[in-house]
């Protein structure tokens, strides 16, 4: 069987290289010149720079960036910090919320047509602030973001995505809301000709609906949760008996953990290394098995992003 590799910012890296990969963080995040609502910032090179060490040490390989252009992305900083921290990045072209770019941004004016030929040209030639730099980056996903509804989401965006996922076979992984509507973007998608199994839902664990994410595991979504580490969503009342009842009912290859760190504050405490030095000793005191354990850590995600390289 041929070999298939995931796209990190450094170039492709064999699927079975990866080993523990965080499945949805942020590594950084320029301030955005009027932005609707003020977005996260993210660009302190020696707190990042140490929490990846420490990440390394600990047994982290890859981390999955969500920052798409026009709202803080700068992936000749993410090649620069995988080239210093030896973390395979992975990065993506796509969208975010509309509330994080300024209000002048072109991509919101785009057809479906002309978001799908932004999204497959970045893929297929670079994202785009990495053109005249030392090193060419190219993504090795599609980020999309949902509203509350599909009524509610960029559409046109949406269909480009869709789009630029069945010209190229990156997988999609969608910001949701707290997981609102997910059964109907599900439905989207599949009437868009995308296959389940090129979706990943993120944040799904906020609406914490065993029987709902059962479904959706049924119908090949990977599911992704990373509130492990934000008070507000309670996590040991919702989060943990959730995966608990997910691994139980066998579905530990649909689930993929993560940390979604999107703030200085969450990079110097607990920081990237919490994945490994605090998640991965619950599970296994929770007597999950060493396979899944992996595929919950690392192999779930890395399979759902890994390509035949061309």
């Amino acid at each position: 069987m041929s070999q298939r590799f995931v796209r990190t910012v450094l170039g492709p890296v064999p699927e079975r290289e990866l080993s523990f990969t965080d499945a949805h963080s942020h590594l950084w995040i320029d301030p955005v010149p009027a932005a609707t609502s003020a977005g996260p910032v993210l660009n302190d090179e020696e707190v990042i720079l140490r929490g990846l060490a420490a990440y390394r040490q600990a047994g982290g390989r890859a981390i999955v960036d969500c920052q798409p252009s026009g709202c803080g992305r700068d992936a000749n900083r993410l090649s620069w910090l995988a080239a210093l921290s030896n973390i395979a990045i992975i990065a993506c072209t796509g969208f975010h919320r509309r509330l994080y770019y300024a209000p002048d941004n072109g991509l919101w004016a785009m057809s479906a047509r002309e978001a799908g030929d932004f999204f497959i040209d970045e893929i297929q030639h670079g994202l785009l602030e990495t053109r005249t730099g030392h090193r060419l980056v190219r993504p090795g996903f599609i980020k999309i973001a949902a509203e509350k509804s599909l009524e509610e989401s960029p559409q046109a965006l949406f269909e480009g995505a869709a789009a630029a996922c069945l010209a190229t076979g990156l997988a999609i992984e969608m910001h949701t809301e707290r997981g609102a509507a997910a059964e109907e973007f599900l439905a989207y998608f599949v009437g868009e000709g995308v296959p389940a199994n090129r979706l990943v839902f993120c944040h799904m664990d906020k609406r914490p609906d065993p029987g709902l994410h059962r479904e959706l595991a049924e119908a090949g979504i990977l599911l992704e949760y990373d509130t492990f580490f934000r008070p507000k969503y309670q996590p040991n009342h919702y989060l943990w008996p959730l995966l608990s009842q997910m691994l139980d009912a066998g579905y530990g290859t649909h689930v993929a953990l993560a940390t979604d760190m999107a703030s200085i504050n969450m990079w110097q405490q607990p920081g990237p290394v919490a994945f490994l030095t605090y998640i991965k000793p619950c599970l296994e005191t929770q007597g999950v098995d060493p396979n899944t354990l992996q595929q919950l850590l690392g192999a779930n995600i890395t399979g759902r992003l890994a390509i035949q390289e061309q």
